[in-house]
């Protein structure tokens, strides 16, 4: 029997004093899943009729009285962000020009649901960002569950740096930072498809949050308050986790102090120690919604002791440590910072591969017997005064490896 005709599912739609994520909890499990925005769909514009939704694919079209679109396509592989703009050119629109949500369900049958909703032009002028729609994409994702086909003792690392939620550049807002960080979590969930790890490590290597007490010019440029980078950071990584954990027996959530993190009663001005931090506050946020939950049972948050700024992690063999690499005066001073760090028996001292942020590029290199220092590149939207400056500007996403037995594999840029 179909949701749409189950009369219990029919009479907590009705009922108003049940939310629609606790819906959306008691009727997902291994057989069906519902997200969120599908309840608030049906609270909103009545449930369709079960012939309506009897097709094998479940595919739909939808044009609304208001001009947007919303669209149900069903594939064997999940779409990524740029099938879903090259779906919207064969309707004869361009990309560029509308503004829309995306992501997809898993059919317990096989294959995906990919799901495409408010597709609408783009308002001639329009400037503000609309956080309604920015929250709306991420509510639209439900984590994957599939078989996988390799099972292995491996540890599967994704290092997510630099979000600078709320920051603009380019003409890029906080929601094409969205889709982006989506899209890079999205294809971290389809390598963990495909291969079962025996943990999965999800580290915040710093500048989560762009700040407002950074530099003096981010009021100026930044579209999001303080609390709203904050939240938008806070979803965006508990999506993440949501997509990854049920594809692990284990996952790490890593988070580590930061220059933009800093909380600061002024710029250039610290609050207090260092770990009075947004991005560790976020971290423990992330702790205590995991700790609320059931599905979230295998997932552990773990940041630097009191007074440190860094942190290591021994999974599978390999000891990581974490950093964000602002306490080092170039990305060229890395490998001195980590020696000190070893001199004076500091947490990156024991460390196999060494992690960093703050630089915004893909760095890998060896250091002292052997070791690996990495640097992740960014997730923001770019930093046009660094290009301006030098010429340079480095490929955005979330860097991304296989590592055992000290040593890694498998390098990539999500």
């Amino acid at each position: 029997m179909s949701l749409l005709e189950n009369k219990g599912f029919l009479a907590d739609l009705a009922n108003a004093a049940i939310s629609s994520r606790a819906i959306s909890a008691k009727y997902s499990d291994g057989t069906q899943r519902i997200g969120k925005s599908t309840v608030n769909d049906y609270r909103k514009n009545g449930v369709p009729s079960v012939e309506a939704t009897a097709s094998i694919s479940g595919e739909s079209e939808k044009h609304n009285l208001d001009g947007s679109a919303d669209y149900t396509r069903f594939s064997t592989t999940p779409w990524g962000h740029d099938n879903y703009r090259a779906f919207i050119q064969s309707k004869g629109q361009n990309p560029d020009e509308v503004t829309f949500t995306w992501g997809w369900t898993s059919n317990p049958l096989g294959g995906f649901w990919n799901k495409l909703n408010n597709v609408r032009p783009i308002a001639a002028g329009a400037a503000a960002i609309d956080t309604a729609d920015l929250y709306a994409a991420i509510d639209s994702w439900m984590p994957p569950v599939r078989r996988p086909d390799v099972i292995t003792a491996q540890t599967f690392v994704v290092c997510a740096a630099d979000l600078q939620t709320g920051k603009t550049d380019y003409g890029l807002k906080s929601t094409d930072l969205a889709k982006r960080v989506l899209a890079s979590f999205t294809e971290a969930a389809r390598i963990a498809t495909e291969t079962h790890f025996a943990e999965i490590i999800l580290a915040d290597l710093g500048d989560i949050v762009e700040n407002i007490n950074s530099t003096s010019s981010q009021r100026a440029t930044n579209d999001l308050a303080i609390t709203e980078q904050i939240r938008l950071a806070r979803r965006l990584m508990l999506e993440g986790i949501k997509m990854l954990a049920p594809l692990t027996d284990s996952l790490v959530y890593v988070a580590v102090p930061s220059n933009h993190g800093s909380v600061r009663i002024g710029p250039k001005s610290p609050e207090n120690h260092v770990l009075d931090d947004y991005g560790i506050e976020i971290a423990e946020q992330l702790r205590d919604i995991c700790n609320e939950s059931d599905k979230l049972s295998n997932v552990s948050v773990v940041i630097p002791e009191t007074s440190m700024e860094t942190l290591a992690y021994t999974t599978s063999g390999t000891t990581l440590g974490f950093a964000h690499g602002h306490q080092a005066q170039s990305p060229d001073s890395l490998g001195k910072f980590w020696q000190g760090q070893s001199h004076g028996r500091m947490p990156l001292a024991a460390a196999d591969i060494a992690l960093f942020g703050h630089y915004h590029s893909l760095r890998v290199q060896q250091s002292g017997d052997a070791r690996w220092l990495m640097v992740s590149p960014a997730s923001d939207n770019g930093s046009s005064w660094f290009t301006n400056k030098t010429g340079e500007r480095s490929q955005a996403g979330m860097l991304s490896f296989v590592t055992s037995n000290h040593a890694w594999s498998d390098l990539r840029i999500l």
